[in-house]
């Protein structure tokens, strides 16, 4: 029997828009899951299994198996930790985003042969914004009371400051959350009172404790950038009196999706590497940003060690185009191919938070990533929809380079003088003669 429990109480909010399946496909490629209601929720499995694999304090496997259960055999143990399945708290949309698959060798669309058409697929996301109920408790004894306290703040450290994704698509900047609201109380079966408390449901003792250090090695550019001209996703809307086509919102907001954007420097990453090491190129991207053999479902499968946030845009003016389609054989109107869309226009304002991060980073993976940002820095990377018409392309404004905290530099348009600090991960990956790391 416990001999006291620890709570921790409060909201979730999504930071970024969340992709957690129900493993259906009725209205679209891949459907939110819904509660009876027909409310989206967050299963507590997606949650708890999100937090066992991140938190992992060195030199306490032991105790870890202990916390978390396990079961081996005939042998088995209950988790110290009970979670409830999160509820919406407010109003909330379920939207529709689409997505293409891109030829990396050529940068267009994949041609799907079967439906005549270009590979095209669609998924919900719940938006940014949406907020859940959470509540955990840990239950502990006088042998494991520190250990549950110190592994109760570190979940509380990791959710607070939005070190947790949850769903699918995390690595391009989906399923970012932050606990707000928060409480963190015990209530210790020794004392009478904390009994009493706990059996009514009266709020417990609050307390403060150290959080376990969990911090993985992550090489990390954080960059403002300011679009040149003019920016676009598709997004189509269903009114028929909209236009055909206007940019991406998360919430209010206009975004830079982080799979438009990790496409983008996907593709980059690959041309650089295949020009630089050739013979080695496709296990750098592998390596690095993960792959899948959709042709073989028994091959191994590995996720990208890339991480990618959306990008929310600021306050960008809008303007109706209609356009054209042209036969290129003929120089003609394709009969019917008249279309409206409604890019986002500068007036030079900052875009802050590119951020981009490899957790477990080698030297010549950061100088991979570098030159990518150098082709983002001086617009020769075009990100979004319509690029054959100028769209997409920015400059760099200021960045700042980081290795576990630690600012290797910090540049600004103009001056570049710490360019130098950089070039040792250029040279790592000039230098580079095998791939020989298997990160996880």
């Amino acid at each position: 029997m416990a001999d006291g429990k620890i709570v921790l109480k409060g909201i979730i909010r999504l930071v970024s828009s969340a992709l957690i399946g129900s493993g259906n496909d009725e209205r679209s490629d891949c459907d939110v899951i819904l509660d009876a209601e027909g409310k989206p929720f967050i299963p507590a499995t997606s949650l708890i299994g999100v937090l066992q694999h991140n938190i992992k304090p060195d030199k306490m496997e032991a105790k870890l198996k202990k916390f978390w259960g396990y079961t081996e055999g005939k042998d088995s143990l209950q988790s110290c930790l009970l979670c409830s399945d999160l509820y919406l708290k407010n109003d909330a949309k379920i939207i529709i985003r689409d997505g293409i698959k891109i030829d990396n060798k050529n940068g267009m669309v994949e041609f799907d042969k079967v439906r005549n058409t270009g590979k095209k697929y669609d998924y919900q996301v719940i938006d940014r914004g949406a907020e859940f109920g959470l509540k955990i408790v840990i239950s502990f004894s006088d042998a494991t009371k520190d250990f549950c306290k110190q592994m109760a703040a570190t979940i509380l450290d990791a959710l607070k400051n939005k070190k947790i994704r949850i769903g699918a698509k995390t690595n391009s900047g989906l399923g970012k959350i932050e606990l707000v609201s928060e409480a963190l109380q015990e209530y210790s079966f020794y004392n009478k009172e904390d009994v009493f408390k706990w059996l009514i449901g009266i709020d417990g003792n609050p307390f403060t404790e150290t959080a376990f250090n969990i911090k993985k090695p992550v090489f990390t550019i954080n960059a403002t950038l300011q679009l040149k001209n003019s920016f676009i996703i598709r997004s189509y809307a269903e009114d028929a009196k909209a236009p055909d086509s206007t940019s991406i919102k998360s919430g209010d907001d206009f975004v830079i999706t982080g799979t438009a954007l990790k496409g983008a420097i996907r593709s980059r990453a690959e041309k650089i590497a295949k020009t630089i090491k050739p013979d080695i190129a496709q296990q750098i991207i592998d390596d690095l940003f993960g792959y899948v053999d959709e042709n073989n479902s028994n091959s191994k499968a590995k996720k990208g060690r890339v991480r990618i946030d959306e990008v929310i845009l600021p306050r960008f003016c809008t303007e109706l185009q209609s356009r054209i389609k042209i036969d290129r054989f003929t120089g003609g109107v394709l009969e019917g191919a008249l279309f409206d869309s409604m890019p986002l226009f500068s007036r030079k304002e900052e875009i802050e938070n590119f951020n981009i991060e490899i957790v477990n980073c080698e030297e010549y993976e950061a100088g991979l990533l570098l030159l990518v940002l150098k082709d983002l820095w001086t617009g020769d990377l075009a990100v979004g929809g319509e690029k054959n018409v100028g769209r997409g392309v920015f400059e760099g404004v200021k960045a700042v380079i980081t290795w576990d905290d630690d600012e290797k530099a910090s540049l600004k348009k103009g001056d570049l003088s710490d360019l130098s600090n950089l070039t040792h991960f250029v040279e790592s990956l000039n230098n580079l003669k095998e791939v020989v790391n298997d990160k996880k």
